[in-house]
Parts: structure tokens; sequence; C-alpha cells
């Protein structure tokens, strides 16, 4: 007998308030009882907790509160809002002034001053403070379409594509399914020298979900997910972020910008790490919200954080952001990053429809600070790529990656290599590709632009035209490009022809781009056609208004 799984799904959202002053408390913990499934109330005090799994007892947990514990409807979706009441035996040095909000201020304030004293000692605690420094990194990058609805599942269209989807686990992205789309991975090893200043990366080996060449460009879609998933670096003053400069909470300046409060002191680790809890002093900023974690000694290190972004910045269609940095103690008694989690969720509602996920993991082991390298290793371009490297098997994956990998993330190399290989799919690709790109491949020709073979306008009247170009697998050396015209109303012939050759054997549809050209037309030339953002004789130019 099978289970529905959504049936038994326990989702619970609401807001958290102060019992007393009725305010809203951000980054209150919230969990279900005796799970490891929790997650933070916003800014506005507001929270989503979502369970695979009936859950019936959920609990409210924040610094000076009293912990409050609720019985929910197991296995249902529901709004629960919650009162807080403050613990008056946790807020012995807390004094409230005729039941009045308190006036943020810097002054006098101990957790601005904690933050002071971690930025005074940043760069003692950066990585670029050793004389020399070498590590192991392994990413992994998944992307996928989220919040997909099972009436969207079910559709006749993807029939044939049931294994592609997953059951969804995160909170912070809702819905009940995803569509992954698209995974890489990477090893590299990577050498720094501060004097002379240097560094140096080499990749070990890369792996990715390889689509059909003729339909989508690899690497240049590979290039694109790398630039808008860098690596977060919180000891620099600007952080960026899906191609955003964000203002690091531990930044110069960051005092100015955000509001800090010591929200708690972990008393079980030597040494004392304090929480330091931050939200933007305008909420409209470019800025973070979150927590951050402190040594409690003299170095004052960053040994964890966790951030978003506040709800009511404009960030490019951007529905949920988070980031996770854990940090571990090394071998010269300082904290060096471990891990690094970027999680951000694109949709054009705010909470319905479907988004695009795209989630980046690196993992950081084998730190070595102030040994010898040799010159060997620094000297040539600051980026190698062994020849082997995207060639290694199964095996070595599974013996040099420095973080697990799920059973359903590891799916997805296979199951889109079965999915291109499918009949209908093809099918699909070839109709999607000439509507969109405009060319139909044909192995070393492709003909096209189709929205050009028939068109009409005043002075020739109905436009016939047929032509097309050659492709890399003709030669990546020289290519063509041409075309036949004929106009009915003029009765004349037009053509055009062109011949390229490459500079640097490769594509010239990829950069760097070094070719010489040389080409020859006739052709009837409309004033002003030239100045339009699509090709001069498009079909959609013979629309127009006079």
């Amino acid at each position: 007998m099978q289970v529905n799984v959504f049936a038994q799904r326990t989702v619970v959202s609401g807001t958290v308030r102060d019992a007393v002053t009725k305010e809203t408390l951000p980054n209150v913990s919230v969990f279900f009882k005796d799970t490891q499934i929790g997650t933070q109330t916003d800014v506005n005090g507001k929270y989503t907790l979502f369970s695979p799994n009936p859950q019936g007892e959920i609990s409210f947990n924040y610094v000076g509160y009293r912990t409050v514990f609720k019985n929910i409807v197991p296995s249902a979706t529901q709004e629960f809002d919650v009162a807080l009441v403050p613990d008056a035996r946790a807020l012995d040095e807390v004094v409230i002034v005729g039941g009045k909000k308190v006036r943020y201020r810097n002054k006098d304030n101990p957790a601005v001053e904690l933050i002071r004293q971690v930025i005074a000692h940043k760069e003692e605690n950066r990585i670029k403070s050793y004389n020399t420094a070498s590590f192991r990194e392994y990413e992994k990058m998944l992307f996928s379409l989220s919040n997909v609805s099972d009436k969207f599942k079910s559709k006749r269209m993807f029939r044939n594509y049931q294994f592609l989807f997953q059951e969804q686990d995160s909170t912070l992205i809702g819905g009940k399914n995803l569509l992954p789309v698209y995974i890489q991975e990477k090893l590299a090893d990577h050498y720094l020298s501060k004097d002379p200043e240097k560094n140096k990366t080499i990749v070990i080996a890369e792996k990715q979900v390889n689509f059909d060449s003729r339909y989508i460009d690899n690497k240049g879609m590979k290039t694109y997910f790398d630039r808008m998933y860098q690596d977060i670096d919180i000891y620099k003053n600007n952080i960026s972020v899906i191609s955003n400069e964000f203002l690091s909470p531990i930044a110069d300046g960051a005092p100015a910008f955000y509001k800090f409060f010591i929200t708690d002191t972990l008393k079980n680790q030597k040494p004392q790490v304090i929480e330091l809890s931050f939200t933007p002093r305008n909420t409209n900023d470019m800025l973070f919200e979150g927590k951050i974690y402190v040594t409690n000694d003299s170095h004052y290190a960053v040994t964890g954080a966790s951030f978003g972004v506040n709800k009511n910045i404009n960030l490019n269609f951007v529905r949920a952001l988070k980031v996770d940095l854990d940090f571990e103690a090394n071998n010269k008694g300082k904290y060096s990053l471990s891990k690094s989690n970027l999680l951000a969720d694109f949709g054009i509602g705010k909470t319905k429809g479907i988004g695009f996920t795209g989630e980046r993991t690196v993992t950081f082991k084998n730190y070595q600070f102030d040994t010898a390298l040799p010159d060997s290793v620094l000297q040539g371009k600051s980026t190698v790529v062994l020849a082997d490297a995207g060639k290694k098997d199964d095996k070595f994956w599974e013996k040099n990656r420095l973080d697990t990998i799920s059973k359903n993330q590891l799916k997805i190399y296979g199951n889109i290599d079965t999915l291109q290989n499918l009949p209908s799919f093809k099918r699909t690709m070839k109709i999607v590709t000439l509507l969109f790109a405009g060319y139909q491949n044909l192995g070393p020709y492709e003909i096209g632009p189709v929205n050009t073979f028939y068109s009409f306008n005043n002075v020739e009247g109905l436009r016939l035209r047929f032509g097309g170009r050659t492709t890399p697998e003709l030669s990546k050396r020289y290519y063509f490009e041409n075309y036949l015209a004929y106009g009915i109303k003029d009765e004349k012939w037009k053509f055009f022809l062109s011949g390229t050759y490459s500079l640097n054997n490769k594509s010239i549809y990829e950069f760097p781009q070094n070719y010489i050209r040389a080409s020859f037309q006739r052709d009837t030339k409309i004033p002003g056609q030239e100045l339009q953002f699509v090709q001069e004789d498009n079909f959609l130019l013979s629309f127009k208004r006079g």
C-alpha cells in the first residue's frame, strides 16, 4: 500500500511578538519538538516551519523570554501567532522605563563595543595574515525549479519525465516539489603568498551536467553561474551576492548601518562564543540581517555566521536568500573558514508560483600555514585546470569529495542523460530552439533564422528569404553565412555571403573572439530599419504604425 507523503506534511506559520510591548521579535528560534527541524523569525517577527511528517508540538525560544511550547494540529497547514513573556530571571541587567521601547544607541552599547573589537582584529584573523597558506576546496552547485505544485507536476507534457522531480525539504524556499536541472562539482588546491603577493588555483577535478551543445552553451552557462555565486569573505568590507554588493556586518563602518544585539553566550566552548544578532538600521538599504558568532577572547575571531536579506529590498526577483558560514580552529590557534553555503530562490511572485533555486556549498580542508611554497607552484597563470580534470571517474569522486552528497543529487547526472535520450525531449528541444534561437541544426550546417524567411514591406511587398550558416562541426577555423531573398513587388533578387577565419582556432561564438571576416551583400535597405533591436527583415517588423 502506498502512503501519500503530502497528506502527512505539517506546515506552521505566524508572527511572534513581545507580550508586553506587542512589538514583533526578530531571530526567535522556532522548532518542532524533539526534532532538528527549525527556523528563525525574520526582522518582522514572521516565520514558516515545514515538516514532511506529522508534528504535534512546536517550541519558541528567545534569550530573555520564557520558552513557549504549543500544541498544533498534525499533518495540517495552519497559522499560529505567539506572544512571548519576558523572563525576569534572565533580565536582571535590563531596565524598562515606563513600558516604552528603549531607543537604540551605539554609545555604551556592549554589542557595538564587541563588534568594534571584531573590526579592529579583522586583519589578524584573515587568511591573508599568514606568510603562506594552502588548502583544498570542494565546491558543489545545484540549480532547480522550485515551488513546483502537484498540478504542474501532473501536466500531460511531464508524463514521461516524472523521474526528474524530487521532494523539496527546505522551509526557506517552500513548496512541495523540486525539478533539478543542473549540478556541477569542482575540486581544487589553492596556494597564497603574502610576499610576494601571489595566489594560485589548480583545478584537480571538475564535473557537471552536460547538455547537448546544439541547444545549450554548457561553457557559457558554467561561467555565468560561477559569476553569480562567488566566494563569500565576511572579513571584506563588501560582499558580492548574486551580482550585488552588500556591506559586511563587520565592515569598517558597520556600526553606522547595522543595529547589534548580544542575544546569547555559549559558555560550553573554549574560548566562550558570543552570539550577536544584527539588523539594518534602514530596512531599504542593501544590508544583511542575521547572526554572527565571535570568540570572547583577545582575538575576537568569527566562528560562524548565518544571515539573509531584508524582504523590503528589491533584489532582482530574489524571493529568499540564506548564507551560512562555519569556521574551525586551526593549528595556529585561529579560525579558518571550513564551510560556506549560499542558497537563493528567484521568482516573479513573492511567495507563489514556480521559482528558480540555486545553491552553492563550498568545503575547505587540509589547511597549511606559513610553510615554504616552491616557486614553481606560484608561477604561471593564476588558475590552472589539469588536463585530466574533466575525466575523473565515480570512484575518484567518492574518495575525494570533502563533503557528503545525497543520493538524490547524484541522480541528477543520470537523470539528465536519460532525459536527453528520450525522443519526445529531443523533439521538444528542436522546436524550442527553432522558436527562440531561430536556427535548425543539421550538423555541419544550420538553416535560419526562420523569422526572416517571410516578411513584407512597402518597397518589396512580400519578401521571401532562405539561408543559414556553418557550425563548428564543419570547421573551427572557417565559417560561412549566406542567404538568398526575393521581393514579389520589386521583382529583384537579393543575396548575402560572408566568410570568417578564426585566428585562435576557437568558435567565433565563444569569447575571446579573434577572427577576420569578409562579406558581400546586395539587398534593399529601408532607412532606420537597421536601428531596430531585432534583425532587419524580421517578420515582426512587417507590422508598423505610420
